[in-house]
């Protein structure tokens, strides 16, 4: 039946469906697991987010495999399909969409499967979806953000700047392209 109140069908196991937070990544995000040290071998594995804990920060993922795990968010990208921008070289890759598939930290790109090829792309040349989860980083004028996670709201294609919703739910912020990683 539907939970009390909610208007939606109960979730698995008679639990509540919880509200979406815009710092978590909500259940059912496509997820790619990364930098793992002690299980190294699910490194690169993709998954499907289940629930976050609040008590030990952690995603309960199952793997495309099967396998549950419970994992730490960075070692978790969020696979989403993102825009190409700012392509001068290849301008006929501008407006195309891709799927992020992986992140190179030595390289600071993001690697994105395009028409069967992966290109290694900078963060400034995509634009990460509506409702997307990233992670604030870089900002000198309010660095206090830095480090958050928040959920992309829009894109202004003019200003060339996001807008995202912090944890609180009532800070906005206009951010830069390059000021957001998966």
């Amino acid at each position: 039946g539907d939970a009390p109140g909610s208007g939606m069908p109960a979730g698995r196991g008679g639990r509540r469906r919880t509200r979406e937070r815009p710092d978590l990544l909500p259940d059912g995000t496509r997820v790619t697991v990364r930098g793992l040290q002690g299980a190294a071998q699910h490194n690169g594995k993709s998954g499907e987010v289940h629930e976050s804990n609040d008590v030990t920060g952690r995603y309960t993922v199952q793997l495309d495999d099967g396998e549950v795990l419970r994992i730490k968010p960075e070692n978790l990208l969020q696979s989403c399909s993102a825009e190409l921008t700012g392509m001068e070289r290849k301008p006929e890759l501008n407006g195309r969409e891709g799927r992020v598939t992986g992140w190179d930290a030595s390289g600071g790109r993001y690697h994105v499967s395009l028409d069967g090829q992966v290109v290694s792309l900078k963060p400034d040349n995509l634009i990460l979806p509506s409702g997307a989860r990233a992670t604030v980083i870089g900002l000198v004028s309010q660095p206090r953000w830095n480090g958050s996670t928040c959920k992309v709201v829009s894109f202004d294609r003019e200003r060339r700047r996001y807008t995202v919703q912090m944890k609180d739910e009532s800070t906005h912020l206009a951010l830069k392209l390059e000021s957001l990683r998966l």
